[in-house]
């Protein structure tokens, strides 16, 4: 067949199934190069979700810990409970792991409003703020707990003494007269604030991030 007769003869079945099979197999090269694209887009924003996240979380922690007072409240059972406490044990329902009180927050005459009671403990993965409606708590008073950080699967806390050693444990009021850990205060004097607390967050993703925040004195 001449060459002119081919051209108007149009394709061969072979040549249309090779045309196909060129097609198909860029179709999945872009297929795949496009799902990379899209798949590494997730992921950064993923990542930048969490970083977000944690950062809103230290910010927070920021302004609590600026915002302290020496203020001892009243528990449901109508006895006195520590200014700042921190416990090793699994908090209750009506507790949590990092208890303290500090002053309102402020609306919109920049005043500080009625001081507050709250706490962080982490539950069921999520890493929850504790507010309690009063700072002395009546009979079955029980607090509200609101999520601070999601997808944790470990958040350590610990406090640092002002010899500069790392305690897993605190109470600001000494126990029976006794001098409160790291430093010298005299019972129903100031209350005995560490130097520092220590933040160490474990996510899901085995990402770790720790964060110190320094402490005023409680007299300052």
């Amino acid at each position: 067949m001449s060459p002119a007769a081919r051209a108007q003869a149009g394709f061969t079945l072979v040549e249309l199934l090779v045309a196909l099979a060129i097609f198909a197999l860029m179709a999945v090269m872009s297929y795949r190069t496009l799902d990379t694209v899209f798949q590494t887009r997730q992921q950064l924003n993923d990542e930048t979700a969490r970083l977000r996240d944690v950062a809103l979380l230290f910010a927070r922690l920021d302004d609590d810990f600026t915002t302290l007072l020496d203020r001892r409240p009243r528990n449901a059972d109508n006895l006195l409970d520590d200014a700042l406490r921190l416990t090793a044990l699994q908090p209750g329902a009506d507790d949590a792991t990092l208890v303290f009180t500090r002053s309102g927050f402020a609306g919109s005459t920049g005043l500080a409003a009625t001081p507050q009671r709250a706490g962080y403990r982490l539950k069921d993965g999520t890493l929850e703020l504790v507010l309690w409606p009063s700072l002395d708590s009546a009979p079955r008073t029980a607090p509200q707990a609101y999520p601070a950080l999601g997808r944790v699967r470990e958040a350590k806390w610990r406090a640092m003494d002002r010899a500069g050693n790392w305690q897993n444990v605190w109470r600001s009021t000494p126990v029976g007269g006794a001098t409160a850990a790291g430093g010298a205060t005299a019972a129903g004097g100031p209350g005995a604030y560490p130097a520092a607390l220590e933040l160490t967050i474990t996510l899901d993703s085995g990402e770790q991030f720790t964060r110190v925040f320094a402490l005023r004195r409680a007299d300052a």
